[in-house]
């Protein structure tokens, strides 16, 4: 009964499962909070890119520490401090927004630290996964997480523009730092076997390099964290920076921003519930094109189409990450040595975000300078063109779902052999 029942019978994935939930909540009710506080305090799109740079910045600063750390310390204390870390700093900027005594400074130094504190939680849970369910289970597990995620997603945007809108930005984060509480009580019920001992002193360089090699092993793993790395600077960061401020002076304001921040949680949610059962035999072949729709989105934006239009749009791009994301985690967790999971995942996040917080810096600054709609169609035409390039990648074209150890040899053999 529990096998047919899947990871949710397992009361330690139930667990998991749960705070990510909460947490995930929390997580998309305050990049909106976060924004209009900031239009609020200075009504700059460049500052408000700023804010978002600064968070991630320090987290991507932050990951390969984060990394060394979860592979070496219990993977659930990692997330646990993680997340009460987070408390504070949303409770602190929460309530400076509702005295009146906020200054944009605050809000910058607060966001690093909280970028920072994510840092450790990321690679910590991308590990611990495989420690609480059993490896048939990993797809469902990582599509089970995606549905909590992007379930999150259209109610944490709806919910926080309705927030910011009624009793404003403050408010919201206070309710962001609730989920973090929650989020931590719910993962110190996880009881898990201790991994076995590493060595007595810790030797960060060796560490660091083991990781890297387990991260560059597999020709598809880099390929795909590198190009996506540049899709969040060129096209990525450009929207959800521009975004808002489109939104403020010719959508209608946060409701209408909310509007296609919940289309794209939609789409995403429906990829994640299509990862639960569909296995494409080559997923990339099927997931690259879609993915390049992405570029709609970005060029409704710039058209100032009407709210509806790009929240469809929204829809699909949604879509397309997410269930390219339940396969790329599975394949990485059956891929990679379980005492190497949590540093090559802080490789792939850091990768995967290093010019994330160039581009939420650069949006408001550079939209200024070419014209924000200038900006928006460049970086859909960029994602379009890079996407054909990406899937002429033989290892990527013919990687198989579900290849372990040896993944890439195996999809060469399995290429030949079709």
């Amino acid at each position: 009964m529990r096998r047919r029942a899947g990871p949710l019978a397992e009361r330690n994935f139930l667990l998991l499962f749960s705070a990510r939930s909460i947490s995930y909540f929390g997580t998309y009710l305050a990049p909106i909070a976060v924004a209009f506080a900031v239009l609020d305090l200075t009504g700059s799109a460049t500052d408000t890119g700023i804010a978002f740079a600064c968070w991630t910045l320090a987290q991507v600063s932050a990951l390969l520490v984060g990394g060394v750390v979860a592979d070496r310390l219990p993977r659930r204390l990692v997330m646990v401090g993680s997340d009460t870390a987070n408390l504070f700093v949303r409770a602190t900027m929460g309530l400076l927004l509702i005295s009146g005594h906020a200054q944009i400074w605050e809000i910058f130094v607060l966001q690093a630290i909280g970028g920072a504190a994510t840092a450790f939680y990321s690679p910590a849970s991308s590990g611990l996964v495989p420690e609480v369910v059993r490896p048939d289970q990993l797809q469902q597990a990582n599509a089970l997480m995606g549905i909590a995620r992007y379930l999150s997603f259209p109610i944490g945007a709806a919910i926080g523009g309705a927030i910011v809108a009624t009793v404003g930005s403050g408010t919201a984060l206070l309710v962001d730092a609730g989920t973090y509480g929650a989020s931590a009580l719910l993962l110190s019920g996880i009881a898990l076997t201790p991994r076995a001992a590493r060595a007595a002193t810790p030797n960060f360089l060796r560490e660091l390099r083991e990781g890297w090699r387990g991260f560059t092993e597999h020709t598809w793993v880099w390929v795909l964290t590198v190009w996506i790395a540049f899709y969040f600077l060129i096209t990525y960061a450009p929207f959800f920076v521009l975004g808002p401020y489109i939104s403020k002076h010719s959508l209608g304001g946060a409701g209408a921003w909310a509007t296609v921040v919940t289309g794209e949680g939609i789409g995403a949610l429906v990829g994640a519930l299509m990862g639960l059962r569909v296995r494409p035999a080559r997923p990339w072949v099927v997931v690259a094109p879609i993915f390049a729709l992405t570029a709609v989105q970005s060029v409704l934006l710039a058209a100032h189409a009407p709210v509806l239009v790009i929240g469809a749009a929204a829809v699909v791009a949604g879509f397309s990450f997410s269930f390219g994301s339940v396969i790329f985690e599975t394949g990485v967790q059956q891929a990679i040595a379980p005492e190497l999971l949590s540093r090559v995942s802080a490789y792939n996040w850091m990768a995967a975000m290093t010019f994330l917080p160039l581009g939420y810096a650069l949006a408001g600054w550079v939209g200024d300078a070419v014209g924000m709609s200038t900006y928006l169609v460049f970086g859909a035409a960029w994602i379009a063109v890079t996407t054909a390039l990406v899937v002429a990648v033989p290892s990527v074209r013919n990687y198989r779902f579900g290849a372990s150890r040896g993944g890439d040899e195996l999809a060469a053999a399995a290429a030949q052999a079709t």
